[in-house]
């Protein structure tokens, strides 16, 4: 397949409509409903014109008619319906909160990106088969009339390439994990959610200028646990960790606005992979050509004037040039573009990474994982397995964007301590073991 568009033509204006979850206003996420929404999509069910008014007088309708005292069903209701605990159930009742999803406009733009985010990095075959609850008697009971009432929801599934598979193939794993133990993925899974959608935002920025490379790998991006000092001296932190982010970021909204105009066909593409997929064309002088008619036309567009490119020897140089363009034509402090970009970067700082960021003196600015979601993140990159050595839980952190110095690993291995899930067989750091808490 031809794997540029047809009309490669420049737009006056720079659009984002696919990877990036911020825009440069309304970023307002709520999370109860990307939370059901996520679950919707993991398991390919939906709940579709059937409110939990319905659900609540059905249940009394099948639950009375097989109770001795039927009366009993309004303490069954003031249990579970009135003090809101049939969310606390099973997951599977979370997908009420998933209901407007639907129907996108009630549901939010804001919400609908972020959900599209985690459906990115499901992909389209990932199936949840099932969640292993451990339900009473009326417990079943409500579980089989909403079950009678599911309907399939492929369409939710996003069927666009991921731009991070290896981030991606964390995040299957861990919502698997998650699905063995119901009651921790109720009261977590929100905030795995949140732990990704930092990892996917810091990871894009860090890998988005690495179009050259292929596919993706984990980026190093160094945090501190919030009980630890930090300081200006410790170069990883200081020169790895938000430093690196911040700017990073200022190049998310140049490079993937620019890639919108390449994209072609239903499948939305990374920016790697448009490269390669131009790289590998039989017929590559009719892709440099239409390349270099495109830089040449995006330079001169009335909204950017901007210095104009030689023709590009090769296709890698003609990337090179637009990406370029893409990122200098928010540098010129005349226009508004510069503004712009700095709304997407601090909407980004402001909604997704606050949690991860602090002040910290003469350090300045450090990221920082604090002890509520390093649990997390153990638990997580144990998963199935019993335990892990501490270098293999450390790659199994790096995989989901999160890297820790020698200083830093010398404070896990206290805290798991503390916590008492750590085995030492040994002083070494190859003999430390840790379990997860779940």
């Amino acid at each position: 397949m031809y794997p540029l568009p047809e009309q490669l033509v420049p737009s006056e204006k720079n659009k984002l409509n696919s990877y990036l979850p911020i825009r440069k206003k309304g970023n307002d996420f709520e999370w109860d409903a990307i939370t059901g929404t996520v679950l919707s999509n993991a398991l390919h069910r939906k709940v579709d014109d059937y409110s939990i008014t319905e659900f609540r007088a059905e249940c009394r309708a099948n639950i009375t008619s097989r109770l001795d005292e039927p009366q009993f069903w309004d303490v069954l209701d003031r249990m579970y319906f009135s003090s809101g605990a049939i969310f606390d159930v099973s997951p599977v009742f979370l997908l009420f909160k998933a209901q407007s999803a639907n129907g996108k406009n009630a549901f939010g733009a804001a919400n609908q990106r972020m959900s599209d985010l985690f459906a990115d990095l499901m992909g389209d075959s990932f199936v949840l088969s099932k969640v292993e609850d451990r339900l009473n008697f009326v417990e079943s009971e409500m579980m089989a009339t909403l079950q009678g009432r599911l309907k399939p929801s492929d369409e939710l599934v996003s069927s666009d390439q991921t731009y991070l598979p290896y981030l991606a193939e964390a995040f299957r794993e861990d919502i698997t994990f998650l699905a063995t133990r119901p009651k921790y993925l109720m009261d977590e899974l929100t905030n795995v959610l949140k732990l990704y959608a930092f990892s996917y935002c810091s990871q894009l920025a860090l890998n988005v200028s690495a179009w050259r490379e292929g596919a993706p790998v984990s980026k190093p991006l160094y945090f501190i646990l919030d009980t630890e000092s930090a300081s200006a001296e410790r170069t990883h932190v200081s020169t790895f960790g938000h430093r690196l982010f911040a700017k990073a970021s200022e190049r998310l909204f140049p490079i993937l606005s620019a890639l919108e105009s390449l994209q072609c066909g239903d499948r939305t593409r990374p920016l790697w992979q448009v490269y390669l997929d131009a790289k590998q064309y039989e017929d590559g002088d009719r892709v440099l050509a239409a390349l270099n008619t495109y830089i040449k036309a995006f330079a001169e567009t009335k909204s950017r004037r901007l210095p104009p490119k030689p023709s590009a020897d090769d296709i890698r140089q003609a990337f090179e040039y637009l990406i370029d363009l893409a990122i200098q034509q928010f540098q010129d402090e005349k226009t508004e573009r510069p503004g712009v970009n700095r709304a997407y970067v601090r909407e980004l700082e402001r909604q997704v990474c606050d949690d991860f960021v602090q002040f910290r003196g003469r350090a300045g600015r450090v990221l920082v994982l604090n002890q509520d979601r390093l649990l997390m993140l153990t638990n997580l990159a144990v998963g199935r397995n019993e335990k892990l050595r501490l270098h293999e839980l450390l790659h199994a952190f790096q995989q989901r964007g999160f890297y820790f110095d020698g200083q830093s690993q010398q404070v896990l291995i206290s805290f798991y301590e503390r916590m008492g899930n750590v085995e030492r067989m040994s002083d070494s750091g190859d003999a430390v073991y840790v379990r997860k808490t779940v």
